[in-house]
């Protein structure tokens, strides 16, 4: 096997593990999701507070997070989670719009889990 071969199948033998990683990972993250509480589930959103991680850092972690809440937590949670941070205020109107029922639907409406698929086809990740 000559070097360009030997590290493409590196490459590809790296990507494989990272994709079989992020496959145990996401299933971590679903069963913790729908065993936490609605509290648990707040004070985890609370470390995103956008005054304590503003601009694309905040967006980068806290979109995904909140696609997988809509995917794998029930509407009471979420209703829950709502209610939460509307009576938080002003400095929590992205979160509070992010656990809208519209936004939910939209989330929700936008992810597929084919049949064949072992993940849903989360748009951020």
């Amino acid at each position: 096997m000559d070097d360009l071969q030997s590290h493409l199948d590196r490459v590809w033998r790296t990507r494989n593990a990272a994709a079989e990683t992020l496959a145990l990972v996401e299933e971590q993250v679903r069963q913790a999701i729908r065993g936490a509480t609605v509290a648990e589930l707040a004070a985890l959103i609370e470390l995103y507070a956008p005054s304590l991680s503003a601009g694309p850092e905040w967006t980068r972690t806290f979109d995904p997070l909140i696609e997988r809440l809509w995917f794998w937590a029930d509407d009471e949670t979420m209703a829950g989670l709502a209610a939460h941070f509307a009576a938080k205020g002003a400095p929590w109107v992205a979160v509070t719009h992010a656990l809208s029922k519209e936004n939910g639907a939209r989330v929700r409406g936008s992810i597929r889990q084919p049949a064949w698929a072992r993940l849903p086809a989360f748009g951020i990740v």
